[in-house]
């Protein structure tokens, strides 16, 4: 199922609301960087699904502190997995 995250989106899991920076689509996979005002507020997070309830979960995600090394990491990943 492909989903669509546009730029500024937001969205709670449990009790952490997280925002979307940028989201990429393609026919099997996505890519999102989003933020959330907690400990490491930065996170790339990959093959994120919506759930029946209107939560939403990632396959995995990568945590970091710093928005550019996020970036960094979100530009890297998006050449090898999309």
């Amino acid at each position: 199922m492909t989903i669509f995250m546009p730029e500024g989106f937001k969205f709670i899991n449990g009790k952490i609301e997280y925002t979307v920076i940028t989201f990429k689509n393609s026919v099997h996979e996505n890519l999102a960087l989003l933020k959330r005002d907690t400990y490491c507020p930065y996170v790339v997070a990959r093959r994120i699904s919506q759930n029946a309830d209107g939560t939403y979960t990632w396959a995995w995600g990568h945590y970091f502190n710093d928005l550019s090394h996020a970036t960094a990491d979100f530009n890297e990943r998006l050449l090898t997995l999309l």
